[in-house]
């Protein structure tokens, strides 16, 4: 006859917790009394069950130890349920198991009774409940005993407070891996795979799996030497972090980035690696497009800045006409340095007559690419302007009805200073305008002075691109021979400290100028740069700066 697959199993019974006993630590409990089945026994019964050896034995028992009768009475316990339960050992003989037990009640003792009938072992998954009202949860094992010619109960009790807080963890651990959007695998000193979450399967394009058992992650690597990195440093105890290109199982090619851990035993061995990958595939592909056309941008840049390198003069005119640069009457140097790629200041020097020499210099509104383009409209502007080059009030009205009308279909606000004259070689006699642009310093040899060449009352004008009716008026001026005029946009006196964010001011540049009056074009610009570097602790500025000096050397004979 096969035996009964009842006996020797184990009953497996887990109690929840009522509501009203699961308080915290030190809260008193509040619930009405149960009433037991049963006689209780009296403290004489207690003490005398069992012989001295079997109570000695109950006291050494590592877990709280509880013998109660039949009816769930508890008759007797060690002094490790006095610690777990808070009660004292005599405490006991007052008390039904159930009332430490939350969430039993008389039929757990029925089922208990039955099944140790049919020598089935029973253990409990339960919270148990401490003389102050707060719970632990345990285990509890449950046994039929016979003792002195009687039955008994015999509940053993471990505190798994710890075990359940660990078994919490790597619960919460578990859900957290399997729900990662990051593929986590575990895989041995070999990168074979033992462990793997959804997210791993899904990254390697396993749609079983059952496809990825007993897989080498390795052989997924598009460049496979790269596992030998890995694996050196994670048998050294490092973490191996790092850009990786995969293969997928459908041949889709993705790009992770990788950290690979060394998975260690009790004893701090390797044993393992843990891989956790997170597909960069569209941001890596995304940075690839932006790349590329940075690089065509910064080509364009290039070209542009070539372009625009091309229009700043590289020769002067001479006068008289056809005279060598040396024995020209008029000597002029300039500096451009644009604080980006290309920048927004312009200047033009050229003959207007045999006699007469026009100054353009101009600051588009910010810098850039957007400004780069403005001064290339300006520029045409003033090949197309030649007939008015003599009269710098029309030169400017025009200009600026032109590049208002250019500039106002592209929907943002854009506007540029400027300032244009016309000096007279054979009398020194200077016509100009100005469109909201500093004004330029005249260096006098015959005084030793520094000034500014400012327009008359009410006759400076707006910047160009704002208003397009305005209608610029000219002031007249006069320089003598060896004066010299020093054009420039606002870069120069806004230039910053880095340090102390002071400005470097027009104060400056006109102490600077009257320093060093002795010195000829092509020497007191970059003198005057020089400081500003200097002053500012850097060589390059925020915004673009332009300097033009021009110094009359004498007077041409002929008619003005």
């Amino acid at each position: 006859m096969p035996p009964n697959p009842s006996f020797s199993s184990t009953m497996r019974i887990d109690l929840t917790p009522s509501s009203n006993e699961c308080a915290p630590a030190n809260a008193p409990l509040k619930t009405e009394p149960r009433v037991h089945k049963g006689k209780r026994s009296t403290p004489e019964q207690c003490e005398l069950l069992g012989s001295a050896d079997f109570r000695q034995l109950l006291q050494s028992v590592y877990d709280a130890a509880l013998i109660t009768n039949m009816d769930g009475w508890i008759l007797s316990g060690n002094e490790r349920a006095s610690q777990f339960f808070q009660y004292d050992v005599a405490q006991f003989s007052d008390l039904h198991i159930t009332s430490l037990l939350s969430g039993s009640d008389e039929l757990l003792m029925a089922t208990i009774c039955e099944s140790l009938q049919n020598d089935r072992f029973i253990l409990i998954q339960a919270y148990c409940m401490r003389a102050d009202g707060s719970i632990f949860p345990a285990e509890v094992s449950v046994n039929l005993i016979h003792i002195s010619d009687a039955d008994y109960l015999n509940f053993f009790i471990r505190d798994i407070t710890l075990r359940k807080e660990a078994e919490d963890r790597l619960r919460t651990g578990h859900a957290a891996i399997q729900n990662s959007g990051n593929g986590i695998a575990i895989t041995d000193i070999e990168a074979t795979l033992e462990y793997f979450n959804p997210a791993m399967a899904a990254l390697l394009g396993a749609e079983e799996r059952e496809q990825l058992d007993g897989e080498n992650i390795t052989s997924y690597l598009n460049n496979p030497t790269v596992s030998y990195a890995i694996t050196d440093a994670v048998t050294n105890g490092l973490t191996w972090s790092g850009e990786l290109e995969m293969l997928r199982l459908d041949d889709i090619t993705l790009f992770v980035q990788a950290s690979v851990a060394p998975n260690t035993d009790a004893d701090d061995t390797v044993v393992g690696m843990v891989w956790s990958l997170l597909d960069i595939s569209d941001q890596k592909r995304a940075r690839q497009e932006i790349e590329e056309r940075n690089a065509q941008m910064e080509e364009d840049l290039s070209l542009a800045r070539e372009f625009q390198q091309a229009f700043i003069q590289r020769a002067y005119p001479v006068f008289p006409p056809g005279v060598d640069p040396d024995e020209s009457i008029l000597e002029l140097s300039h500096i451009y340095l644009p604080s980006g790629a290309v920048g927004g200041d312009f200047f033009e020097v050229f003959s207007v007559s045999e006699h007469r020499v026009g100054v353009f210099i101009s600051d588009v509104m910010g810098h850039g690419v957007r400004s780069a383009l403005v001064v290339a409209t300006i520029r045409g502007l003033i090949e197309e302007l030649g007939p008015e080059r003599l009269n710098p009030s029309a030169f400017l009205s025009h200009m600026n009805r032109d590049l208002t009308r250019i500039i106002k279909h592209h929907g943002h606000v854009t506007f540029a200073t400027a300032f244009y004259m016309v000096l007279n070689l054979t009398d020194g006699k200077i016509e100009f305008a100005s469109a909201g642009h500093p004004s330029p310093f005249l260096l006098s040899a015959a005084t030793q002075t520094v000034s500014e060449i400012v327009p008359d009352e009410g006759k400076q004008g707006p910047a160009l691109g704002i208003f397009s009716a305005t209608a610029y008026e000219t002031t007249t001026a006069k320089i003598a021979p060896d004066d010299m005029i020093m054009l420039y946009t606002d870069g120069i006196f806004e230039a910053e400290c880095c340090t102390s964010c002071e400005c470097f001011e027009l104060e400056r540049v006109s102490s600077l100028l009257q320093e060093n009056m002795e010195l000829s074009p092509a020497m007191l610009l970059p003198r005057l740069l020089e400081a500003a570097q200097k002053f500012c602790n850097r060589d390059d500025f925020d915004d673009d700066v332009c300097l033009v000096a021009l110094k009359l050397k004498g007077f041409l004979a002929g008619e003005a």
